[in-house]
C-alpha cells in the first residue's frame, strides 16, 4: 500500500511533464506569429532542404532524358513535361508570392528559377517541340547554386 501512494506524486509528475512537453511542441510556430509580421512568409529548413532535394531530383532527370540520342518520340516529350510539372511544383512550394521570407536569396531567384521552367515548358508544348530551354532549368540553378561566390 505504501508503494502504491508513493508511486500517485510519480505518475502525476509524469503527467505533468508530458502535458507541458506537448504544449511546447509548438513553441517555435506559436513565437513566430508574434515575432514576424502577418506579411511574412517562414519557410522551414526541412521545408527548403525536401524542395531543393526534389528540384535537383527533377534537373538531374530532365538531364538523362536530354542527354538520350535523339529523336525525342512522344513518349519522352511526355515524361520531359511531367518532370518539368515537377518541378515547378517542388518550387511552387517554396514561392513566398512577393512576401518577405527567411530565406532571402530563395526569395530573391525563385521566381527566375520558375520563370526558365514555364519557358522550357512552353517550348515543349509547340509543334515542333523546341527543347532547347530545357537546359537552360538546369543552368538557372546556378544561379542560386554558383561555388564561386
Amino acid at each position: 500500500m505504501v508503494a502504491q501512494v508513493t508511486r500517485i506524486p510519480l505518475v502525476l509528475a509524469a503527467l505533468m511533464a508530458a502535458s507541458v512537453l506537448a504544449a511546447c511542441a509548438d513553441l517555435p510556430a506559436q513565437m513566430r506569429r508574434v515575432t514576424y509580421p502577418p506579411n511574412f512568409k517562414y519557410v522551414e529548413r526541412d521545408q527548403v532542404q525536401s524542395a531543393m532535394w526534389q528540384m535537383a531530383d527533377g534537373v538531374n532527370r530532365l538531364d538523362v532524358a536530354m542527354r538520350q540520342p535523339p529523336p525525342v518520340d512522344e513518349a519522352r516529350r511526355q515524361q520531359i513535361r511531367e518532370l518539368l510539372a515537377q518541378t515547378d511544383a517542388a518550387a511552387a512550394a517554396l514561392e513566398a508570392h512577393g512576401r518577405p521570407t527567411n530565406h532571402p536569396l530563395l526569395a530573391d531567384r525563385l521566381d527566375a528559377f520558375r520563370r526558365e521552367i514555364a519557358l522550357a515548358r512552353a517550348g515543349v508544348d509547340l509543334e515542333p517541340p523546341s527543347y532547347y530551354l530545357v537546359g537552360s532549368v538546369a543552368g538557372a540553378c546556378l544561379g542560386c547554386h554558383d561555388t564561386e561566390r
